[in-house]
């Protein structure tokens, strides 16, 4: 069985996490902070960096789109990567997108509403949330919308990577209280609604549960 090195709470680690229960494929979870000197991380993930992986034959390595695209390649059922060359790019470009934009904004207000104090001692920058609050979320739910020709894909008609991307960094909004406004985003409302209500969010939702709850 397969192990993703990390901490489910991350939204890099969530993604991977979310492609796997996507797919039904079987995972172990080794609980590993970002920067650990654990050995097999450290083999994984030579930056440090989470999530890393080690495969069921043991080879290792890290970063979730590469997780995920390995994955693909192994585990051909409920495939994440449209078959189209024009979707394929554009959901890859969506991942890039989320991985990048968009969690430089999400991220902001989830470290210093629950990350920070959760497991650093972070007293929450009130100033920085407004700020994040303010300026930095709002142009990537209008640029997501702006994407979403559907209620619930960002890509055709069938969940892909993009998606698990995107609802990924959406997660850790939800985590930060943070509610987007169905007046000025109902199209990205719609899409969060319908992958909240998948059995895969919803196991990935309790195992989070659990280490808040902790």
């Amino acid at each position: 069985m397969a192990t993703i090195l990390g901490v489910p709470a991350s939204p890099f680690v969530r993604k991977a996490m979310l492609a796997h229960l996507v797919k039904q494929v079987p995972f172990e979870i080794k609980m590993v902070p970002p920067g650990s000197d654990d050995e097999t991380f450290r083999q994984a993930s030579p930056m440090g960096k989470i999530p890393g992986y080690q495969t069921d034959k043991g080879t290792l390595f890290s970063d979730s789109s590469v997780i995920i695209a390995y994955l693909e390649k192994v585990h051909t059922d409920t495939p994440l990567y449209p078959s189209d060359p024009e979707q394929y790019a554009q959901a890859i470009w969506l991942e890039e997108y989320a991985d990048t934009k968009m969690s430089e904004a999400t991220n902001a207000l989830y470290f210093q509403r629950v990350v920070g104090p959760a497991f650093f001692e972070h007293t929450t920058d009130q100033e920085r949330v407004t700020q994040v609050i303010n300026e930095l979320i709002p142009p990537v739910l209008d640029f997501l919308e702006g994407k979403l020709t559907s209620g619930n894909y960002f890509i055709g008609d069938s969940l892909s990577v993009a998606d698990v991307a995107i609802a990924s960094n959406l997660m850790s909004l939800t985590r930060a209280q943070y509610t987007i406004d169905d007046n000025k985003w109902p199209k990205v409302c719609a899409f969060y609604n319908h992958f909240l209500s998948l059995d895969a969010a919803k196991q990935q939702l309790a195992t989070e549960d659990k280490i808040f709850s902790r």
